[in-house]
């Protein structure tokens, strides 16, 4: 199954949000902070009409950032 090009731009929004996170901050705010943007960035769509919300969109960019948070878990050898 070929994700739309809009989910693929939302995880890899996520992760990159989360990577960069982790470069600075404790485990756990990476993915915080990409579920956090990714339902403001939805909420801001539905709210102001300039964009279509689609909860699939906050949680793909979730999901971007739950693998961030995993791959950088790994590369700095867990906990």
């Amino acid at each position: 199954m070929k994700l739309p090009i809009d989910k693929q731009a939302h995880f890899l929004a996520g992760y990159a949000i989360s990577a960069t996170a982790l470069m600075l901050l404790p485990y756990g705010y990476g993915l915080a902070l990409a579920i956090i943007a990714g339902s403001i960035k939805e909420l801001y769509d539905y709210a102001s009409g300039k964009g279509i919300a689609d909860q699939w969109d906050a949680i793909a960019t979730g999901i971007g950032g739950l693998v961030g948070e995993l791959i950088f878990w790994g590369i700095k050898g867990g906990l």
